[in-house]
Formats: C-alpha cells, structure tokens, sequence
C-alpha cells in the first residue's frame, strides 16, 4: 500500500509518535483545550454555575498508564481486557475519568480498561494507534466511537488527494474495513458507533438536568451514558461491525 494511507506514527520501530506527548505513570491536571487559563476565563464569566462550583471544589485528575493512556490498568499481556478507541469523547478532556463513556462501559462488562484513545485524533491514527498496541495487550472487544468531527481528521496528505467531504468518508470507511479486518484476524469483536451528539460549541455553564465537561467544550456527561446504552445494546446483541463496500476510483491509484 502506498504510505499515504500509513500516517508517520511510528517513528522507528516500536515506537508510537502521539500527538500530545503525555507523560507516563503520572498525573496532569489540565490537558488540550481543558486548560488552567479557559478554566480561570470561566470561572469568571460563570461564576454562580454549579458545575464550576464543583470542578473548583473537586478537581479532575488525569492519570496514565505505562504508555501515557489515560487508563489506571497498564498495558501488558497479562489478563484479557477491551480496547476503548477514539478521540477527546473517549478519552475524556474535561471529565471525571468515571464520567467517560468508556470507562463506564467497561465497569458493565468487566476486564482491563484498555483505553487507548487520543484526543483530536482521526481515522488514520486511530488506526495506527490500534495496530501498534494490538501485540502489547490481549482484548476480547473493541469499542470504538467516531463522531462526526473525526471525519475531517486526516493527515494533509489525504485531504489533498481526496478534497470533498464524501470522497472524505469513502476513505473513512475504508479504514474501518482495515480495522475489521485486523480484528478478524487477532478475533476480535468490533463494535464501531458514528452518532454525534449535541454542538459542543453551545454548552450551557447553568444546566440543570444536564452535566457540562470542566472545559465547555465537549459532551454532557449524560451523553456520556447514551453512548453506554448504545454500546452496551450492540454488545448484547453482538452487532458486530459489518465490512462496506468502498468505490475506490481515485482510491485505487493509492494502493
């Protein structure tokens, strides 16, 4: 395959380039647009809301694991888990780690939390991070939320060759097929969700049935547990990921 479809991730053998270079077997208390700066402007601007009453009072920490994954479990082959693959939704900017979808679905149905998202990631790079890891830890299931935003993700490389938005996608689900692919072959349950939720840029600070992330800018936390529910449905039901038929045309002269 030509390396267009390869993003530079891993930058010499065994090692993975991550986009946000966070440490390992440590804790950070601010991270990408969750910043100690937006946090201080909202404060200021919100300042009679619950919930940034509530992050004031009980900070988010952000824990990672051997690997720098926000996850308490590290990454090793011992003991089966699930893998948790995504963006900044999965990974959780802006919430309490038990707030996460992924974290909360992975209390359902038990095993090792293999979180292994990354924040303002794409397809591509999900994909990378998937292969990179699939030999360093052993998963029944892999769980995996790509909303609307991801879509338009792609190294500049793609978006020059493929420019609008439904060549865009045609290129997306052809990494899905990759990714279901790779899981046939380790035997691996692929459950795969694109729904997106509300606009992240209209937050509402002083909701009252709804939980808003510390930063304002991503989903509720009761968003969060709609994304259980339908993970958990699929997982009932075994709906796995079915491989899509992708037109190549342009795609064709790439590989």
């Amino acid at each position: 395959m030509n390396n267009i479809f390869l993003h530079n991730s891993l930058k010499a053998k065994d090692e993975l380039f991550k986009i946000y270079n966070r440490p390992t077997n440590d804790i950070e208390y601010w991270h990408i647009s969750d910043t100690d700066a937006l946090f201080e402007y909202n404060k200021k601007k919100y300042s009679n809301s619950p919930h940034i009453k509530n992050y004031i009072d009980n900070p988010i920490e952000y824990r990672y694991n051997n690997y720098g994954m926000r996850t308490n479990d590290d990454f090793s082959l011992e003991g089966d888990g699930n893998v948790f693959l995504g963006c900044s939704h999965t990974f959780g900017i802006g919430h309490y780690l038990e707030n996460t979808w992924s974290y909360k679905l992975h209390k359902k149905i038990g095993g090792k939390f293999y979180n292994i998202s990354e924040p303002g990631s794409g397809i591509d790079i999900q994909y990378e991070y998937l292969k990179y890891f699939k030999n360093k830890i052993k998963f029944k299931n892999l769980f995996h939320f790509f909303p609307d935003e991801c879509f338009v993700r792609f190294d500049e490389r793609i978006v020059s060759h493929f420019p609008n938005y439904d060549e865009l996608k045609n290129v997306v689900y052809m990494y899905f097929n990759f990714i279901n692919n790779l899981c046939d072959e380790i035997g691996v349950n692929y459950y795969l969700i694109t729904k997106s939720f509300h606009d992240v840029a209209n937050i509402n600070p002083f909701h009252e049935n709804l939980t808003p992330a510390r930063d304002l800018r991503h989903y509720y936390v009761e968003e969060h547990d709609e994304i259980v529910d339908l993970f958990y449905t699929k997982f009932l039901n075994k709906e796995t990921y079915k491989s899509k038929y992708v037109k190549l045309n342009q795609l064709r002269k790439l590989i």
